[in-house]
C-alpha cells in the first residue's frame, strides 16, 4: 500500500478546532428528524437516562431521530476503506451494535490538525484502554487535504499512517454534518446501546481527555445497559 503524503499548512489553530465555514469541499446531505441540523448547547454533557428502564431492544429504534444529546441517533451505512468483502459495507446498526455497551463515532477531515492528533492517540488511549469493555469505535473521514470529498486512497493512507484497527469509513456526502457545524472538526459522538446520543463535542483541541471522561461515565451508569423508557 502506498503511503500518501499529507500536505498540512503551518498555521495557528484557534480553540474552535478546524472550523472553516467558507470552504466545506462537499455538499452536505439534507438532514431530517425532530431537531436535525440544529446545534444544541450540549457539548461535553453526558445525558442521564430516565428513572424507568427497559431491556435493550433487539431491533434498532425506528425514530424519530435527532442530533442533540438525548435524541435517537440515525443509523447509517458507509464504506470502510480498511475492510474488504462483506465487511467493507459497515452498518451502524449491524450485529455488533447490540453486543456493545456504546459506540464512539469520530468525524474527521484529512486537513484537520487536531483530527491528526486525536487519531494518533486513539489506538493506545481508546482501543487498548477499553478492550473487552464493550466500547465500539468507528471513525468517519469527510474530506481530503484539499477539502474535496474524501477518496479511498486518502482514507487508506490515513488508516495506515495512524495504525487504526477499527473501521475507517468514508463519508463523502457529509451526512454527519449536523454533528460538525461550520466544519468545526473533529466531531465526536457517543451513542449508547439503546441508540441514544449520550454525549457530543466538536471543534475541541483537548485530545481525548473529555472523550475518555464521557466514556467512563456511560460505562459506570448503573442503569445501563438497560434502556430509558419514553
Amino acid at each position: 500500500m502506498k503511503t500518501l503524503a499529507f500536505a498540512f499548512a503551518l498555521s495557528t489553530l484557534a480553540l474552535a478546532g478546524c472550523g472553516d465555514s467558507s470552504s466545506t469541499g462537499v455538499t452536505p446531505a439534507p438532514a431530517t428528524g425532530t431537531d436535525a441540523g440544529t446545534v444544541a448547547a450540549d457539548t461535553g454533557v453526558v445525558a442521564t437516562p430516565d428513572a424507568g428502564v427497559t431491556p435493550p431492544a433487539e431491533a434498532y429504534p425506528a425514530g424519530p431521530y435527532g442530533s442533540r444529546v438525548g435524541a435517537l441517533f440515525r443509523p447509517f451505512t458507509l464504506t470502510a476503506c480498511n475492510r474488504e468483502g462483506d465487511e467493507a459495507q459497515w452498518r451502524f446498526d449491524g450485529p455488533d451494535f447490540f453486543t456493545s455497551q456504546l459506540t464512539l463515532i469520530s468525524i474527521s477531515a484529512a486537513w484537520c490538525v487536531p483530527c491528526q492528533r486525536e487519531s494518533a492517540q486513539m489506538e493506545a488511549e481508546l482501543v487498548q484502554r477499553y478492550a473487552g469493555r464493550g466500547v465500539r469505535i468507528v471513525q468517519l473521514l469527510v474530506q481530503n487535504v484539499d477539502r474535496s470529498a474524501i477518496s479511498a486512497p486518502t482514507c487508506r493512507a490515513w488508516a495506515t499512517r495512524y495504525g487504526l484497527s477499527f473501521p475507517e469509513l468514508m463519508d463523502p456526502m457529509f451526512i454527519t454534518q449536523p454533528f460538525v457545524p461550520n466544519t468545526a472538526f473533529p466531531g465526536n459522538i457517543i451513542v449508547d446501546r439503546c441508540g441514544r446520543i449520550r454525549w457530543r463535542e466538536y471543534g475541541s483541541e483537548n485530545g481525548l481527555t473529555s472523550m475518555r471522561t464521557a466514556i467512563d461515565e456511560v460505562l459506570a451508569d448503573p442503569r445501563y445497559p438497560a434502556c430509558p423508557t419514553e
